[in-house]
């Protein structure tokens, strides 16, 4: 993958002691984020999985403010921190390269304004591993907004409904799918269309699994945006696609 080399030929890696491979991997890029990525952490350190069983990977984009620094203090044997140098100007391939770097059998994403509820790695893991014909689980979630008003959102049957965060894969799976496609506006509908496309088959939980943070400026809160990144998606998949609705 070429386009990982420019970004990141320093990086530095800081994690625990040396730990057996373990289950999943949870993978967040964070750039900026001083805010709001210790709420994320935290959603981690709260699932109710053995520990043992899990890495989280935080990849910290060239950040500018104290967000390797939060990462860095918190105390969480599991938690590995690799740090660019500079700025990839796309959280999709920081994203891609904390799953380069997952040594887990399954994944998740959990973006750094996120958060887990505390049963998503456990219930998620456990599908998985119980039933080998299911490549993907994905569920229902909360949407939380700037106002403070949270609204359970039902997935259904409809993959397309979800976000990036919260869908577990296998791990050697999702890279043989080439990982997310950073020319993309919506790189995670890319791939589960490409996914479904293949004849791969999803599970849905119909729970809500974790939070969906909404913030003004976000890429999802301007509307032009988010009909380019429709377009983008029937000129490449060649069809029409309902995608859940991004308004405010």
């Amino acid at each position: 993958m070429v386009w990982l080399n420019y970004y990141y030929r320093r990086l530095f890696v800081r994690s625990g002691p040396q730990m057996k491979r373990p289950s999943v991997s949870i993978v967040t890029a964070a750039y900026d984020a001083e805010k709001h990525v210790e709420r994320a952490l935290r959603s981690v350190r709260r699932q109710t999985v053995d520990a043992a069983r899990i890495e989280h990977v935080v990849v910290d984009d060239g950040s500018t403010d104290g967000t390797a620094a939060i990462v860095e203090e918190f105390d969480a044997s599991y938690l590995r921190l690799v740090q660019n140098e500079r700025n990839s100007g796309d959280g999709t391939i920081a994203c891609n390269r904390g799953i380069e770097e997952a040594r887990g059998e399954y994944l998740v994403v959990l973006d750094a304004d996120d958060e887990f509820l505390p049963s998503l790695v456990e219930r998620q893991s456990d599908i998985l591993a119980a039933e080998p014909g299911i490549d993907f689980v994905y569920s229902d979630y909360y949407e939380r907004f700037p106002d403070g008003e949270r609204v359970r959102v039902d997935t259904g049957a409809n993959v397309l409904n979800t976000v990036k965060v919260g869908t577990m894969h296998r791990t050697e799976q999702l890279r043989e799918f080439g990982l997310y496609d950073p020319e993309m506006i919506f790189a995670e509908y890319d791939l589960l269309l490409r996914y479904l496309d293949a004849g791969l088959d999803g599970y849905h939980v119909a729970e809500p699994l974790f939070v969906y943070h909404r913030r003004r400026g976000s890429v999802t809160s301007d509307g032009a945006r988010v009909e380019a990144g429709r377009e983008e998606l029937r000129a490449k998949h060649g069809r029409e696609l309902r995608i859940r609705d991004y308004e405010f």
